[in-house]
């Protein structure tokens, strides 16, 4: 399996921490928060958290244009606007 150079939390360090994660549909704006646990039984745990959204489409309207950061208690609800770079 090729793994891809990216930066920012893995699932194993999310997994650690019992912090789940968010993933957020570009398209229409359907949110929901995942545990990290049952990502981490499909995926490798070495995965970053951004790259997890790679995996992902949208339940609501089928987009493959996910967004995913990892789900800090107290934040609040993910905002539906860019927050990286590509």
């Amino acid at each position: 399996m090729k793994m891809i150079n990216e930066t920012g939390p893995r699932l194993e360090e999310l997994a650690r921490q019992d912090v789940p994660v968010a993933a957020w549909c570009l398209a229409c704006g359907h949110h929901a928060v995942l545990a990290v646990a049952g990502l981490c039984a499909r995926m490798d745990g070495r995965t970053a958290v951004v790259a997890v959204a790679r995996r992902m489409s949208c339940s609501a309207c089928g987009s493959r244009a996910i967004e995913t950061r990892p789900h800090y208690a107290g934040l609040g609800v993910v905002a539906g606007h860019r927050w990286h770079e590509d």
